[in-house]
């Protein structure tokens, strides 16, 4: 017998989709400034695409400059495989990414962080990954840093990346724009934290120019399978993926 929860999950996505939709139209008009250096911090390859794909084909269309530093390299994405399997896979995958991007070896960090365990704050390992973020963000000196948004209240990791990030930029001597953007945001977030976005501060980048070579990037994560018959990034949840057709990306401008 299905379960109440079961049979009104769709029910609660959908409203929960429509709600954070509403209030990226009334965003609408509002544009990036036309950065020249960014970084992307992403806690597992995959995140980068999904959440700023078309942004970052924008950026690099234009000349600008594109980093990305994944936290972890999503190894514990499938349970039944050994994970230093996932891990040469996952990382495979994201440097095929990388290359059909033409972002160069000196524009990747890898700080192979535990997959699932990045340290949160206040945590054992968390000064040491931030300050380690922090090198990088001082010798780099971007515009803008871009990571997982706060209320991305799981996956964990996610959380954990925006506070390592948030922990870095306390930490340089220079300025630079820091932007939160939507991955798991769209599924997971629950509606509690709906008034915890910032409506005021949020950007919807367009990216119907760039969507159908962002969807080729996403294949090349999701469309091979592991030896399970499931996709090397893990199962993502339909409802999750029925965002990243829509021709927009959304961040939000946290400092």
């Amino acid at each position: 017998m299905v379960s109440v929860k079961k049979r009104i999950k769709p029910l609660y996505l959908i409203v929960k989709r429509s709600l954070l939709k509403f209030i990226v139209r009334s965003a609408i008009g509002r544009t990036l400034p036309q950065y020249s250096n960014v970084i992307i911090v992403a806690p597992h390859p995959d995140d980068e695409i999904l959440g700023l794909g078309g942004f970052i084909l924008q950026r690099l269309r234009k000349g600008g400059n594109v980093s990305v530093l994944y936290l972890t390299d999503g190894e514990a994405s499938l349970a039944d495989i050994d994970d230093d399997a996932v891990r040469a896979m996952r990382i495979r995958l994201s440097n095929e990414v990388l290359a059909r991007l033409g972002i160069s070896g000196d524009r990747i960090f890898r700080f192979h962080l535990s997959d699932g365990s990045i340290p949160r704050k206040n945590t054992e390992g968390f000064d040491d990954a931030a300050a380690g973020i922090q090198q990088i963000f001082s010798s780099l000196m971007p515009d803008a840093v871009f990571v997982t948004h706060p209320q991305e209240t799981w996956p964990y990791d996610h959380i954990a990346a925006f506070e390592l990030a948030d922990a870095a930029i306390h930490n340089t001597a220079f300025s630079c724009d820091f932007y939160g953007y939507w991955v798991w945001l769209w599924y997971s977030m629950p509606l509690r934290s709906f008034f915890g976005i910032n409506r005021s501060a949020l950007v919807p980048v367009a990216i119907g120019d760039v969507l159908t070579e962002k969807k080729k990037l996403t294949d090349i994560y999701l469309r091979l399978l592991a030896p399970n018959g499931k996709p090397w990034s893990g199962v993502l949840p339909k409802a999750m993926l029925r965002a990243f057709d829509y021709p927009f990306e959304v961040v939000e401008k946290l400092k």
